[in-house]
């Protein structure tokens, strides 16, 4: 990013739940933020103002009063069905492929043409099929999505590819797993539903798992691919604990005061795990089993303040 005194950097879904991670880091960081959004949208709960453009991906008018005169671009938005990200494309996939995919491409032509200096892609892990187990997959692993979602994804991330060599865009994908943290409202929050269970010693059903990654810990790593001199990184994994549903139960009981009452049931490690040379190679270290803790922890407390029952 080139020296400004208060840059300028374009938003999709900010309102949405990484994207809140996004817009707090940049802000923090003294940045300008000018952020898409649709009308119904939540725009409160930010530190700082926002210059909201109303619009959506579909629209031209709209990507482009938003990329005008910024100097990158953060693209998290992804229309989907409600409650759902793999299989979000509901039974109108052509539908979803124009609001997802090809609005990627209208923002990555507008944001060529405005000029702006680099664009950061939210990818996923879903660019990979659950392969034999025991593969590790590192940066340069061919991908091989399973799901539509894990396509659109991988698309998006060719087109990165093509716009850097085609239109000199410096482009970035941020391949996450499971991204876990506070929401707004915190209703919204991974595993709300499960400490409410686990606090009232409910079945939590049979053991799974899956790997997470703090929130504030993508959006750091979306800050360093916007403010360090340009690495020779386009893609970085971004994944930290494998945690199960036992694990978060047994801790949030823990974190209560209340014995764990057996829910620390061990389940079977990832098939599949992401390995991230090019995390290290920034320098960022994640918060681990520390921001792990404290989540579980406002979510226990928030829990105990809906239902009225004594805090731990």
């Amino acid at each position: 990013m080139t020296p400004s005194a208060s840059p300028l950097i374009a938003v999709t879904g900010a309102t949405g739940y990484i994207g809140r991670f996004v817009v707090d880091e940049l802000q923090s960081q003294g940045v300008q933020v000018r952020a898409l959004c649709r009308p119904e949208s939540d725009r409160g709960g930010f530190h700082t103002p926002i210059d909201w453009v109303e619009g959506d991906l579909r629209s031209a008018e709209a990507i482009l009063r938003l990329v005008d005169g910024a100097e990158a671009v953060v693209h998290l938005g992804y229309e989907h069905v409600h409650g759902r990200y793999r299989g979000g494309e509901g039974d109108d996939l052509v539908g979803w492929m124009d609001a997802n995919v090809t609005g990627s491409l209208r923002l990555l032509t507008q944001s060529a043409g405005a000029k702006v200096a680099r664009f950061v892609f939210l990818s996923s892990r879903a660019v990979f099929s659950s392969t034999e187990p025991g593969r590790v997959l590192d940066e340069s692993h061919p991908l091989s999505p399973d799901s539509h979602y894990g396509a659109y994804k991988a698309a998006v991330e060719s087109f990165l590819h093509s716009f850097q060599y085609q239109n000199g865009l410096h482009t970035f994908a941020v391949r996450a797993t499971g991204v876990y943290g506070v929401a707004r409202p915190i209703e919204r929050s991974k595993w709300w539903s499960l400490v409410g269970m686990a606090l009232n010693g409910e079945d939590i059903g049979p053991p799974r798992g899956g790997t997470e990654v703090f929130g504030a810990d993508v959006a750091r790593i979306v800050w360093a691919l916007l403010s360090r001199p340009l690495p020779d990184i386009r893609v970085v994994h971004a994944s930290d604990l494998y945690v199960t549903n036992a694990e978060i139960a047994g801790m949030a009981r823990r974190l209560a005061g209340l014995d764990e009452c057996g829910y620390r049931e061990p389940a079977s490690a990832p098939r599949n795990p992401l390995e991230c040379r090019n995390l290290h190679r920034l320098g960022i270290k994640l918060g681990g089993i520390d921001a792990l803790e404290a989540t579980v922890k406002q979510l226990v407390d928030a829990v105990g303040n809906s239902t009225g029952k004594p805090g731990p």
